[in-house]
């Protein structure tokens, strides 16, 4: 039981980690030694843009998906408090991140109404 959800646990930080690694890509990689000073603009000005919808579309999507997963194994003949109780902590840590992601973006648009 304690196994399962060391494993869940691991595995949505494995995913996590994925997705901003891929967002950041090719920074942080070894190829970002082969990128000259204009490749590398381009790419830090591409990342900025894609980072946050990226993170917008896939940080709801994991939330639905470990609060599915935390009720179905809270819920099944063979329940599982403890890992349904770790990953209904994963996804309000999900929807959380989402939700300050939402909240800065709101902050930084500048007004028009100036």
């Amino acid at each position: 039981m304690l196994f399962k959800a060391i494993i869940a646990v691991l595995v949505a930080v494995a995913g996590l980690a994925a997705i901003f690694w891929v967002a950041n890509w090719p920074f942080n990689t070894p190829w970002e030694r082969e990128l000259s000073p204009e490749e590398r603009r381009i790419n830090a000005e591409h990342n900025r843009r894609h980072h946050r919808r990226a993170a917008r579309v896939v940080l709801p999507m994991l939330a639905i998906v470990l609060g599915l997963t935390s009720v179905s194994l809270l819920s099944g003949p063979n329940s599982d408090p403890f890992a349904a109780v770790v990953m209904g902590i994963i996804s309000v840590v999900c929807a959380g991140l989402f939700g300050a992601l939402i909240r800065t973006g709101r902050r930084r648009r500048a007004s028009t109404r100036r």
